[in-house]
């Protein structure tokens, strides 16, 4: 996700932006991540902490085979 609460306020995810925040739907904790683009720029983005945020809708769930 592209946005997290921190202290009440809304931040985007960015080189900036704090380490840890909270998901805005379900409250729970989530961490900033990042990835290397194709082009080589950093992409920033938060993800719910490992066994957080089980079933909000803005965690995405893995492929069952």
């Amino acid at each position: 996700m592209q946005e997290a609460r921190v202290d009440g306020r809304v931040v985007r995810a960015g080189p900036d932006s704090p380490q840890e925040a909270f998901c805005p739907s379900c409250g729970e904790e989530v961490e900033k991540r990042k990835r290397r683009r194709d082009d080589g720029s950093l992409a920033y983005f938060y993800r719910h902490k490992t066994g957080a945020g089980d079933g909000c809708a803005r965690r995405s769930t893995p492929i069952s085979y």
